[in-house]
């Protein structure tokens, strides 16, 4: 009953605080935010597509990071228009996820929908949040490990180490070459075809090399900054109020100019969390108040500096492999 009852009052507090942020505007898009990203994802991929077809080898890598640096941003870009909270049109970010997802990324908008939203739901449930399900190269936490020899295999023992140089390589060979056609075609999703062949035509005219570099250095930057907020947390498997698992399983990164930029306003996981149809850089004006319901209910409300952030990721990881070594 003790818990019914806090749930009831924090479901009242939530919904009271949601529709001042819906009366206030908060959920409207802004046409000048929306045009000024999708116009520097054409600016870097212009810019590096141009640099990385040039004779010097010199511009050919200032090309190369240009196109890591804008498939990395359009993965912001394309996680808000998966959530629809880009343009308030749901057709107009679901075509938007489509043609920048796979264009930038080679990869397939619904599947990162279908994968995306588990998570959401239930954020470090194990069994039902799906970015838990890194076996055989990563293990966030020694629960989703049941075979003990997998635990002591030599990716999971030298994680720390393989994940960001290593590990985001693989995991996007997987899903760029198998995982994302394979469900494209099973959903006979012929747009995501379509825009992922235009990604392949252009890796094609860009060369192996440079190609295979820049989805390297994306692949670090992405997986990277999205490893900052839950990876390190502790897992459950009990379900919970929606507000718990935002703010007992996810982490802010505290905001800057530079971080709110590199990060595209998803270092502020726990107010995207609890509203993720929000306009992501309306985050930072709501947070003072999340903060506050938090408070009021007893919850943490966790914010840590970059730095600490990825260092705990990695501490995390070690700290893993080694209760596996010695389990």
């Amino acid at each position: 009953m003790e818990t019914i009852n806090r749930h009831k009052s924090l479901t009242t507090d939530f919904q009271t605080l949601f529709e001042e942020l819906k009366n206030e505007g908060m959920l409207e898009p802004s046409l000048p935010h929306v045009t000024h990203r999708l116009l520097e994802l054409f600016f870097y991929a212009t810019l590096g597509f141009y640099l990385v077809i040039q004779e010097s080898m010199l511009l050919k890598a200032v090309g190369t990071l240009v196109l890591a640096l804008g498939q990395g941003r359009g993965g912001w870009v394309v996680h808000e228009a998966g959530h629809r909270s880009l343009t308030g049109l749901p057709k107009v970010d679901s075509f938007i996820q489509a043609a920048f997802y796979g264009c930038f990324g080679g990869l397939a908008g619904k599947w990162w929908s279908s994968q995306h939203n588990r998570h959401h739901a239930m954020p470090q449930r194990i069994k039902r949040d799906v970015d838990l399900d890194t076996l055989p190269l990563l293990a966030f936490n020694t629960k989703i490990v049941k075979n003990p020899k997998l635990g002591r295999s030599f990716f999971i023992q030298n994680q720390a180490k393989l994940f960001l140089p290593l590990d985001t390589l693989l995991v996007f060979i997987y899903w760029k070459f198998y995982l994302n056609p394979r469900d494209a075609i099973k959903r006979k999703s012929y747009d995501d075809l379509f825009f992922m062949t235009v990604h392949y035509i252009a890796a094609y005219y860009i060369g192996f090399v440079p190609y295979l570099v820049s989805v390297w250095l994306a692949g670090i930057y992405s997986f990277g900054n999205f490893s900052l907020a839950h990876t390190h947390l502790p897992v459950t498997t009990q379900p919970m109020h929606w507000v718990e698992y935002g703010l007992l399983h996810t982490m802010n990164v505290e905001p800057s100019i530079w971080c709110n930029w590199w990060m595209g306003y998803l270092n502020f996981q726990i107010e995207h969390h609890l509203f993720p149809t929000i306009p992501q850089f309306r985050h930072p004006l709501i947070a003072d108040r999340v903060k506050r319901l938090a408070a009021k209910h007893g919850l943490p409300y966790r914010c840590e500096s970059y730095t600490k952030a990825v260092s705990m990721a990695l501490k995390n990881l070690e700290h893993v492999a080694e209760d596996l070594r010695h389990g």
